[in-house]
């Protein structure tokens, strides 16, 4: 039987994605310079790539099903349509702005759905946890985070385009849970990256006695983590509050200062609760135990308020590290019984004074954090020099919109988005940072509309 072939509008595919459905081309998608942008084995279940594609000027996708393309709907029944002989009809120009918003608004969808289903898998587990008398499901726990792990990979910013829990605590575990997970396998996948970029160039200055076969070999030679264990770090860094559940939520909860039995009750989450719970369900993967246990643990010899206290940073392994500063900022920069979110502008600057030049391993490991957060987040409110006030439209550059002029005012029109590039600074247009990062509540009331997420 031969090759099936239909040609589909990139829109009609985004809607198919959108309402739950899937979709694996069976053909490499190129974009008009012959670059591979979507491959042919890859089963498509969020619209993140499929934006992508399109801002790559595609607008009909060929789907072979002798390359095992298909559609598929949210049932997993195959979808029929017809073939498309002409691209479907071009909607009526809009600003570079309101498509950017608009694919930035694809990924917040697909992340927001990512996130319920995740929240909802830890709240399923706390829950079994209260009343099984420690004991859990972990099989859906660890497919949720292996979704997770998939979709970030592919999409690394998404998360940021989800609005923070800056006006309520009621799910902080929750959310912080998947927050830490989010940002930790970011940060991972960036020094993991840097740290074997480091270590296959130094091992590329190699011994005469190599042979030389063996020499061409050496770029490409060291691994630090393999996939693999990525998703198992995943896996605990999702987990690493769950001995919280354990905890009386008066004390969790309490707006003042813990006393000193308060915050050893506190400090049993991880170094007590949470290996119980793993022990318990037979979770030995040391990467799970690692993470629970030295979350909280110093990073350098006179951190204070650090646990265990005997426990020292050289024992300490790069993935709790990487833990410890994705806990760090996501608590700071989230609401909690007892304070109000941090700008996370500030807290990026106060995270990386607090932990840069402290030792060779950790700077690897506080640069792979900026990187993946960005030294202005996305979301964030900064102040220009010429006066303006801008939203963090992208940690990478940064891209920002101004929304109101020199004198503060809120703009009558949609600005053009301008990237903070050397170009721009040597024009004048820098972020002033002689002023103080702007609380988050007050910049999301002063936000325009279209620039607010639900």
């Amino acid at each position: 039987m031969a090759d099936e072939e239909i040609r589909i509008s990139i829109d009609k595919l985004i809607e198919i994605v959108q309402a739950g459905g899937k979709i694996r081309t069976g053909v490499d998608v190129l974009n008009k310079q012959g670059r591979l942008i979507l491959e042919r084995d890859v089963l498509v279940a969020d619209v993140g790539p499929l934006l992508r594609v399109k801002k790559f000027g595609v607008e009909l996708i060929s789907i072979v099903s002798g390359g095992n393309g298909g559609l598929w709907d949210e049932t997993g029944q195959p979808v029929v349509v017809k073939t498309e002989t002409v691209p479907a009809p071009k909607p009526a120009p809009v600003s570079e702005i309101d498509r950017r918003i608009y694919e930035i608004e694809g990924l917040r969808q697909a992340a927001a759905e990512k996130a319920s289903l995740a929240k909802k898998s830890l709240r399923n587990a706390l829950r079994q946890i209260q009343e099984n008398g420690g004991k859990f499901d972990f099989e859906p726990i660890d497919d949720t985070v292996r979704e997770l792990f998939d979709f970030v990979s592919q999409n690394e910013t998404a998360f940021s385009y989800l609005t923070r829990e800056i006006f309520s605590y009621d799910q902080y575990l929750y959310n912080h849970s998947l927050n830490v997970c989010v940002i930790g396998t970011v940060i991972m996948k960036k020094f993991n990256e840097n740290f074997n970029a480091m270590v296959n160039n130094h091992l590329n200055n190699i011994p005469t006695s190599i042979s030389a076969a063996a020499a061409k070999a050496v770029p490409q030679s060291f691994k630090y983590f393999q996939n693999d264990e990525l998703q198992d770090i995943s896996a605990g860094f999702f987990m690493h509050d769950m001995g919280k559940v354990l905890v009386e939520k008066s004390i969790l909860n309490k707006k003042g200062r813990l006393s000193k039995s308060e915050f050893e009750v506190v400090k049993a989450h991880s170094t007590r609760n949470g290996i119980q719970i793993l022990e318990k369900n037979h979770l030995i993967n040391p990467y799970l135990c690692k993470i629970s246990h030295y979350h909280h643990a110093r990073l350098f010899e006179d951190e204070e308020r650090c646990y265990p206290a005997e426990t020292s940073p050289l024992d300490i392994p790069a993935y709790v590290k990487v833990c410890k500063l994705a806990d760090i900022f996501d608590a700071m920069t989230s609401k909690r019984c007892y304070k109000e979110a941090l700008n996370p502008v500030g807290v990026v600057a106060d995270i990386f004074h607090k932990y840069a030049q402290k030792d060779t391993l950790l700077q690897f490991i506080i640069h792979a954090f900026v990187r993946a957060v960005g030294i202005y987040p996305s979301g964030s409110v900064v102040s220009l020099i010429n006066g303006q006030l801008a939203y963090v439209l992208d940690s990478e550059g940064p891209a920002l919109i101004a929304f109101t002029d020199v004198d503060g005012r809120p703009l009558t029109t949609k600005p053009d988005i301008v990237v903070l590039d050397k170009k721009a600074e040597e024009g004048g247009l820098k972020i002033d940072r002689r002023k103080a990062p702007m609380d988050p509540v007050q910049a999301h009331k002063i936000l325009p509309a279209y620039l607010k997420t639900s």
